[in-house]
């Protein structure tokens, strides 16, 4: 029975992970999220509802577009799976458990934000705004005993990285301080984990782009996707992880 719930949830994912190429394809240029049916980018032909399976239809089509040949980028697989991946994961974590559904969407945020800041260096307010405010609700209705961490890991997360574009002006942005207070609003104390990876991600992918000269010291680099990332592992093993560092000084 597990198993096959396994499954609906990794095939959830991949229709949420379907619906995600649009949001990050068309929310950073102001198109409506649910008119005008999903069209080619390169001939604006209307794509069939059978060319727009998830996955399959991109390894069937062999990455190009039925009518003008125009090549689709991996981009839209990779987001189905991780997506799937992400929904698999936290079911595997949460069982049959209302915090799941909190779950799902947290980590199909994660990896809306974390495509659209990484293409556009903008984290969206449409996604982290309304995400901290039903976040903070729905951890308050959950977690009625604890709602205190809720509150004051997503003032702190907000708060720290407040004081961190302060101090480091052109490091953080706005975008990022929101952010900020969204995965706190869900993560509550474990946001810690979430912010430290996340430095520890970027740290990685910055000195990657550097030696691979795909950026310069001078260019910026967004931290929307490191952000992500360290909500994600948070979210799914941010318990583990700070109980075990917790225990080494104990």
């Amino acid at each position: 029975m597990e198993l096959y719930f396994l499954v609906i949830s990794l095939l959830l994912g991949l229709a949420a992970g379907s619906f995600l190429n649009v949001v990050i394809y068309r929310l950073p240029r102001g198109e409506s999220l649910v008119r005008g049916p999903s069209h080619c980018p390169k001939c604006e032909q209307r794509i069939a509802s059978y060319d727009n399976v998830p996955l399959l239809s991109w390894l069937l089509l062999r990455a190009r577009c039925r009518r003008c040949r125009a090549p689709i980028p991996v981009r839209y697989p990779l987001v189905e799976g991780i997506t799937a991946a992400g929904f698999g994961l936290a079911f595997w974590r949460f069982g049959f458990d209302w915090f799941l559904l909190v779950s799902w969407a947290f980590i199909a945020s994660m990896v809306a934000v974390a495509f659209i800041d990484f293409d556009h260096m903008i984290i969206p307010n449409k996604i982290v705004i309304p995400g901290a405010i039903v976040g903070l609700a729905a951890s308050l209705g959950l977690h009625q005993q604890s709602w205190w961490a809720f509150v004051a890991g997503s003032a702190g997360a907000a708060l720290f990285m407040f004081i961190l574009a302060l101090l480091w002006p052109g490091g953080m942005g706005p975008g990022d301080i929101k952010m900020a207070l969204f995965l706190g609003a869900v993560l509550g104390v474990y946001v810690v984990v979430a912010i430290f990876a996340a430095f520890l991600f970027g740290s990685i992918a910055g000195v990657y782009l550097l030696l691979a000269k795909r950026r310069s010291r001078k260019d910026k680099i967004p931290f929307g996707p490191a952000l992500a990332v360290g909500a994600v592992l948070a979210i799914l093993a941010g318990e583990g992880l700070l109980n075990s560092y917790l225990s080494v000084y104990n």
